[in-house]
């Protein structure tokens, strides 16, 4: 018999933001069967709040109220938060399991990540009172759910530190390959006209301005680079700089030559992952954790200006080789996301967590 699962978030993110993106790809899974034996019963969270006051209210009070008489829905068989910046809506009484998906740990576990001489500081060391009373309730959250998912094996270990003894289990994202596909979703370049001309050879970063994103690090290594390259390159920095609609994303990241992911520290690293669905060439700083999932082939020092600038300038030769033909996708790179991020795989791991947390609450009966 399929089992249910009622799915809690705070605000309703939209799919553009990452932990939006990570939620609809749990509700997707449950609602389409691909979660063997679960399906989605429900999920609960509230719209955005403009007001600091009424939103911090609706975060602390009047939602976990919500989500701890949800959870007495009889037809409920479990309940899934799906990330950490939620945990503390897990509720202190429940009769079902409650699991969390843990993304990262840098702001309950701030660190500086090191690279040669460069050091970059990952979470903040002195948030504010509010934030720090925030941040105890999502501590005392995550103690108290049954079992934690982690995203990357980075993240498992971090967690795994923080919470000895706590039950984890490793799922990693799933990619919506159609969505990304040059084939089967194939978006226009002229939909990106405005950011980015035809002759121009075009490098994608997507992220913000957090220093541990290094954007900057992106363009000092295209600058090194010869005068008569450099003026025919166009850097897009997606997220720091521009935003983009659903569409114009889906169509840079398939038009572009490659994407500059110098990232010191990620809980995963979709954007390189779904530039890889699109058949985009990755140039990615090797780091966990997205030197779980890239290509060996992809991965350069962190901190070798030298050989950033080398690679960029392999991608603006192979751009005028073609003599302004359009780009064909990287089928390698397409084959290696669906077999490691594709759809099945990841109902499976959802499948067999749901399952661990239920044999957990039996355990403890």
């Amino acid at each position: 018999m399929t089992k249910r699962v009622l799915l809690a978030r705070g605000a309703s993110l939209p799919s553009s933001t990452g932990l939006g993106r990570a939620h609809y790809s749990v509700e997707d899974a449950l609602q389409n069967e691909k979660v063997p034996g679960w399906s989605r019963l429900d999920t609960i969270e509230h719209n955005n709040i403009r007001f600091p006051l009424s939103r911090l209210m609706t975060r602390w009070r009047f939602h976990p109220a919500k989500v701890s008489a949800s959870v007495k829905n009889p037809g409920a068989d479990l309940l899934h938060i799906t990330d950490q910046e939620q945990a503390h809506l897990v509720p202190t009484y429940r009769n079902i399991p409650t699991v969390v998906t843990v993304h990262d740990m840098f702001h309950l576990e701030p660190r500086k990540v090191k690279s040669g001489e460069t050091e970059v500081q990952v979470g903040e060391n002195t948030p504010g009172l509010i934030r720090r009373m925030d941040l105890k309730r999502m501590r005392k959250g995550l103690q108290r759910a049954d079992l934690l998912i982690c995203i990357s094996e980075m993240t498992l270990r971090d967690v795994n530190r923080s919470f000895p003894g706590k039950p984890t289990f490793l799922v990693r994202p799933q990619i919506d390959l159609e969505y990304w596909s040059p084939e089967r979703n194939p978006k226009p370049r002229e939909i990106i006209s405005e950011f980015v001309d035809d002759s121009e050879c075009l490098l994608i970063t997507v992220g913000s301005n957090e220093p541990r994103k290094r954007i900057d690090y992106a363009k000092q290594a295209i600058s090194s680079l010869p005068l008569e390259v450099n003026r025919e390159i166009r850097l897009l920095n997606i997220g720091s700089e521009v935003k983009l609609s659903n569409d114009q994303l889906i169509a840079a990241f398939q038009h572009a030559e490659a994407i500059l992911f110098p990232s010191f520290s990620e809980g995963f690293g979709y954007p390189p992952a779904e530039a890889m669905a699109a058949g985009c060439r990755v140039i990615a700083a090797d780091f966990p954790a997205q030197n779980e999932f890239i290509p060996s082939a992809c991965l350069l020092e962190p901190t070798n200006l030298e050989e950033w600038t080398a690679e960029i300038a392999d991608v603006h030769s192979k751009w005028r080789e073609r003599r302004g033909l359009p780009k064909s996708p990287d089928q390698n790179m397409i084959g290696h996301v669906s077999s490691i991020l594709g759809p099945e795989k990841y109902g499976k791991a959802l499948s067999n967590a749901y399952e661990e947390a239920l044999e957990i609450m039996e355990e403890r009966r």
